[in-house]
């Protein structure tokens, strides 16, 4: 049974089964942006996982959720990978410096568009506004740093070239008239980052030393305006320091450090006569308070000496007002009314993530944030909560989305109330004017920082997108138009909660599976879409958190389960599908659990491939039912999500399979059916692969999304590239799927879906310069089809902009040349070879033509040159009575026969 849905919660789900709208029209919100069906709020909902089990476990959910992080990137004792992902965020962040300092990457046109969602917005972690207060900037959990206009429009993206995500951000301005506003941005795995060209380049501060976490980001409002980083420290172990910068967030340097140990927060006053030089700490139960922008600190009120933890925010209308919550055994709130001199207990929270906010102009305002927002105008007296979590699927505008990552309050001239809140949320960006109370959606248009776990695109309609996401439910999108910046594209959520390893028999939407922890969600229908099942995992079975769920790939209708043992689950009735036993093998024998992966060969269905997790192979011959070991051990799989197994589509005996590559190889590959399996690595980092798949072109080629980005094998070469091109956003990449021969669709962690173009082999090459002809006319070659040496195909050299009525010929040779020649560019160095004459024909000064099918010619054998690994470069040569020379030239064409 779920954990947090009754049976009659679900027998409720599925007598409300969503009958969703066609792919041309799917539902609208209130203000007609497309966002969620209003069939969800309508039935019982599948909570968003962080909180599925109820607010009163949420301290241990987190807390197991951590231990499966760490287990996700599974390495031996010895292996950081945290510092290898770092190496590898850092590698591609210098890469992308040195392009932009070059200028090659604007020399390039993209192969990356993104899709989206345009409206479904994933986990903002902070917010900020810029200084003359015109515009919102607001970071994300893996998505950058974004830029909108005051009000919530226009976002744009900032930080595609940062790794890491944002979770503090300050902004100054710009150090010279119409400079542009220079980004300070903190993370957890780089310590602090800035740009000061939005975001093109990034440059790491000098002085911070021994950084391990960022508890505070401010700027003194001084003439120097001093960048001030109060953050925890590996100085003498877990120790608070100051660091402060003068120059612009250039350099550091330590202005202070605690004597003792523990974690600590501190706040800066935001506005007032305080604001320049004050800063209150909150450090091992006890208040400290500098007055000299922390060179030196009091100690004041002390609350709870036996306080592991603390935050501390204020209220400048006070004198001030400071709130302090303290960690012990729980979380208490307290606040003073003196500035720290003393304090009173007022509150015990019960779903508290330490995120506290006071209002600028009311001491008496003050709100804390968990799973959901709560709000005090009494001083913290009682609270009440903004609204339950589930409200947000009935009102999205005006309600907050679950699992609050921040709360932030700042002087505001356009605001009526003088200050704005921006509520920072696993959904997105709220704003409110009204000191915290009644907070707007502003991540409804265009802000693309959506966590994918997964993507199913129909076969036969490559811009119909069905995605599973982190809080954001199972979502349904009809690709649109790629824009200039941002994403192009609104999707429909159908259902909350989180949805992975989509799939569906014959790759339509006909009927498509996917789990959600705990069930099985099943849709039939693509055009008119309903969500029919909801079919609990066996219980009692054993299975990772998100277990992969696999489509028959006989039975469209049918579905197999990756457990301790394989379960195949067959419709038996409208909405109801019950589980057997497809193989009585014990995936749980020994040191195992559960099948991590399982995956059948396209063209021989009885060929199948699993892993468990203790990182054993299997492979069958029979459909899943029977059960070989193979020698050698796979990648291990990753936390909740299992491993990747993708089969060669025209070759049953070959598969490979991906995970956690940190301390042996992160893809291996096998080609006899699964006995054995051998490394894939060449040019691959040491990475976490989340998914694979073969190309659809016939190459053989593979693509992989991984946590280092986006790659792909070239089985040619036998060796991995990096795809990003470093256009694609630094984020973690967790699905990809080869939707045709030309398009691969990738969904991201933290920046939402996006497709790559796969790039076309260069048929044929223009270069030089051709000559202006007496009628001022610009001759242009150009060509249609490919070089062959063989079949009846065509490849035809043409010529436009030619003078009407003219003699002319093409002739080649197979070195390219820059001379001049007759007042023009001779583009085909000697020795070279004419074709035959021919007349432009047309009308008009320029209205003449040419073309001359060289496939033909080479196929005719009167040039033996003309061979397979021929380099030809040609030029086409006329006549032009009015011209000195009494001759033109066209630019020329470089091809190479096959």
């Amino acid at each position: 049974m779920l954990a947090g849905m009754g049976r009659a919660q679900l027998l409720l789900i599925l007598a409300l089964a969503c009958a969703c709208t066609p792919e041309a029209a799917p539902s609208s919100a209130s203000d007609g942006r497309l966002l969620i069906d209003p069939a969800i709020a309508a039935r019982s909902l599948p909570a968003p996982t962080e909180h599925r089990l109820g607010e009163g476990n949420e301290a241990e959910n987190k807390a197991a959720r951590k231990r499966w992080f760490a287990q996700l990137h599974r390495a031996a004792p010895d292996v950081d990978w945290k510092a290898i992902e770092l190496a590898n965020g850092m590698a591609e962040m210098e890469r992308r410096n040195s392009l932009a300092a070059s200028g090659a990457s604007l020399l390039v046109a993209s192969p990356w568009s993104e899709v989206g969602s345009r409206n479904q917005a994933g986990r903002m972690m902070c917010a900020t506004l810029s200084p003359d207060g015109t515009r919102v900037y607001a970071g994300a959990a893996l998505g950058g740093v974004w830029r909108a206009n005051h009000g919530g429009s226009g976002w744009t993206p900032l930080g595609d070239n940062l790794y890491g995500g944002v979770s503090e951000l300050v902004v100054l301005p710009g150090e010279t008239s119409g400079a542009p506003d220079i980004l300070v941005c903190a993370n957890s795995s780089l310590g602090l980052r800035v740009t000061r060209d939005l975001g093109q380049t990034w440059e790491t501060p000098s002085g911070l030393l021994g950084l391990t976490s960022v508890r505070e980001l401010r700027v003194l409002a001084n003439a120097q305006r001093t960048v001030v980083v109060w953050a925890q420290t590996n100085l003498g172990g877990n120790v608070p320091a100051l660091f402060v910068s003068n120059d612009m967030a250039r350099t550091f340097t330590k202005r202070f450090q605690m004597t003792t140990t523990g974690n600590s927060d501190a706040w800066v006053p935001r506005t007032g006569p305080l604001a320049a030089s004050t800063i209150f700490v909150a450090h091992r139960g006890q208040v400290f308070r500098s007055s000299d922008a922390g060179f030196t600190f009091t100690p004041l009120a002390a609350i709870d000496a036996a306080a592991s933890d603390a935050t501390i925010t204020g209220s400048e209308a006070g004198a001030p007002t400071l709130y302090i919550a303290l960690s012990n055994s729980g979380w208490k709130l307290y606040r003073s009314d003196d500035a720290g001199a003393s304090a009173a207990l007022i509150h015990t929270p019960a779903d508290y993530w330490s995120e506290l906010c006071a209002s600028v102009t009311n001491p008496q305002v003050v709100l804390y944030g968990g799973v959901e927002a709560f709000r005090s105008t009494n001083g913290g007296a009682s609270f009440s909560k903004l609204n339950n979590w589930g409200d947000y699927y009935g009102d999205p505008l005006n309600k907050l989305h679950a699992d609050t990552m921040g709360i932030y309050a700042w002087p505001d001239a356009q605001s009526t109330s003088g200050e704005s809140f921006f509520f920072c949320m696993d959904g997105g960006i709220w704003r409110s004017s009204a000191l915290g109370a009644t907070p707007v959606n502003w991540s409804m248009t265009g802000l693309g920082v959506g966590q994918y776990y997964s993507t199913l695109t129909s076969a036969t309609n490559s811009n119909l997108v069905l995605a599973g996401a982190q809080d954001q439910g199972y979502q349904r999108g009809l690709v649109q138009t790629p824009l200039p910046a941002g994403p192009s594209t609104n999707f429909t959520q159908l259902i909350s909660g989180d949805y992975g390893h989509l799939c569906s028999k014959d790759g339509t939407h006909a009927t498509v599976f996917s789990n959600y922890p705990g069930f099985t969600l099943v849709q039939e229908g693509q055009s008119n879409p309903s969500l029919t099942g909801y079919v609990d995992f066996p219980t009692g079975s054993s299975h990772l958190w998100l277990p992969p769920v696999v489509a028959s790939p006989l039975v469209a209708t049918s579905y197999f389960l990756c457990a301790e043992k394989l379960y195949r689950f067959d419709k038996t009735a409208p909405g109801t599908w019950a589980p057997t036993f497809h193989s009585t093998h014990d995936f749980a024998a020994g040191t195992a659990n559960y099948l991590t992966a399982l995956a059948f060969a396209p063209l021989d269905p009885q060929r199948a491939y699993a892993a468990d997790d203790v990182g054993r192979m299997w492979w069958s011959s029979n459909q899943g039912v029977s059960w070989t070991q193979a020698s050698g051990n796979a990648p291990n799989e990753h936390y909740f999500y299992g491993n990747a197994i993708a089969v060669h589509p025209t070759d049953p005996l070959e598969a490979v399979i991906g995970g956690s590559g940190y301390s042996t190889a992160g893809v291996r590959r096998t080609l006899d059916g699964g006995q054995s399996w051998s490394a894939l690595t060449n040019g691959l980092p040491s990475t976490m692969v989340y998914d694979v798949a073969y190309a659809k072109d016939g190459s053989g080629d593979l693509y992989a999304a991984c946590e280092s980005g986006p790659w792909r094998f070239d089985r040619a070469a036998l060796a991995w590239t990096s795809i990003s091109s470093g256009l694609a956003p630094i984020t973690l990449y967790w699905s990809v799927e080869c939707v045709n021969a030309e398009l691969v669709r990738f969904g991201t962690y933290g920046r939402g879906i996006w497709d790559y173009r796969v790039p076309q082999p260069v048929v044929a090459q223009v270069y030089c310069t051709a000559k202006v002809s007496s009628a001022l006319c610009l001759p242009s070659i150009g060509f249609s089809g490919v070089p062959a040496t063989g079949g009846t195909a065509s490849f035809l050299v043409t010529a436009s902009e030619i003078l009407a009525a003219r003699s002319g010929l093409l002739f080649y040779g197979f070195q390219p040349h820059a001379g001049a020649y007759q007042g023009g560019t001779l583009c085909v160095r000697a020795p070279v070879t004419r074709t035959g004459i021919q007349n432009s024909g047309g009308s008009g000064a320029c209205g003449g033509t040419y073309s001359f099918d060289f496939n033909a010619r080479v196929r005719s054998g009167v040039d033996p040159a003309l061979a397979s690994g021929a380099n030809v470069h040609c030029q086409y040569w006329y006549r032009d009575p009015q011209d000195p020379y009494s001759t033109g030239l066209s630019d020329a064409l470089q091809f190479t026969l096959p």
